[in-house]
C-alpha cells in the first residue's frame, strides 16, 4: 500500500515535507505535539526514514531532557534555553486527542483551558481562566471557584461545595453541561433564569429517554 504523505506546519508557518526542511524550520513546541499526537511517527514512516523512526521511538515522552533527546533524535539544532514547559504542552496535546470524539474541529480549537483532572481544574481556576472545560468522571467545585464558568464535556458529576442559591448567584458561577452530585446542590445552582430552563429541559429529554427505552423492552 503507497504511504500518504502530508507536511508538518510548524510554529513559523512553514509546511515541512522532508527531514531537512524540518530540521531548518525547527522548533520543540510544534515537535513535541506532532510526538504526543503520533503525527511525527506517521511523517517519518511516510517519508522512510526509518532510521530516525527508530531513534524517536526509543523515547518515552518522559525523560527529564526529553526536548533535547528529541531534537537529537531528529537531527536539529535545539539548545534547551527556552523556558517552555513541553509536559504541559504534551499533555494538552494528548487532551485534545481524546476529545474528538466529543467534540467538531472547530469547538476544539476554541477550547483553550481543560481539567482532566480536580488539581488541574484548581491549577486553572487560581490562574483566572475561563471558561474551564471538565473532562472527566468528577469534580468539585469549590466555594472559592467565584467568576468562573464551567462546561462539562460528556456530562462529568459535579459536587458543589456551595449550598444556597443566594451564595452561588454572589460567586457568578457558571456551568453547563454537567450533572449534580445531589438534588439540592442542583436546586442552589438554578438560580437564573437561564440555568433552570436548561436543567428543567435536560430532566425532561431524560425522561423521555427513560419512556423510549422502557417501551422499546
Amino acid at each position: 500500500m503507497k504511504k500518504i504523505k502530508f507536511p508538518l506546519v510548524m510554529k513559523n508557518g512553514e509546511e515541512v515535507r522532508d527531514i531537512e526542511a524540518l530540521r531548518e524550520n525547527f522548533d520543540i513546541e510544534s515537535a513535541a505535539e506532532y510526538y504526543s499526537n503520533g503525527k511525527l511517527e506517521r511523517w517519518l514512516e511516510n517519508n522512510y526514514y526509518d532510521d530516525i523512526l527508530e531513534k524517536v521511538r526509543e523515547l518515552t515522552g518522559d525523560e527529564d531532557d526529553f526536548g533535547e533527546l528529541l531534537a537529537k533524535a531528529l537531527g536539529a539544532e535545539w539548545d534547551g534555553s527556552e523556558k517552555i514547559n513541553l509536559r504541559s504542552i504534551m499533555k494538552g496535546t494528548e487532551l485534545r486527542e481524546q476529545l474528538k470524539p466529543y467534540v467538531s474541529e472547530e469547538e476544539l480549537e476554541k477550547m483553550e483551558h481543560i481539567a482532566d483532572t480536580q488539581e488541574e481544574l484548581e491549577r486553572l481556576v487560581q490562574s483566572g481562566c475561563s471558561p474551564v472545560y471538565l473532562f472527566g468522571k468528577t469534580f468539585s467545585i469549590r466555594e472559592w471557584m467565584g467568576n468562573t464558568e464551567f462546561i462539562g464535556i460528556g456530562c462529568p458529576v459535579v459536587d458543589l461545595e456551595i449550598h444556597s442559591r443566594e451564595e452561588f448567584q454572589k460567586k457568578k458561577i457558571k456551568l453547563q453541561d454537567v450533572e449534580f452530585a445531589t438534588e439540592e446542590m442542583k436546586k442552589a445552582a438554578m438560580g437564573s433564569p437561564e440555568t433552570a430552563i436548561y436543567y428543567s429541559m435536560l430532566d425532561a429529554f431524560k425522561l423521555y429517554l427513560s419512556k423510549v427505552q422502557k417501551a422499546m423492552e
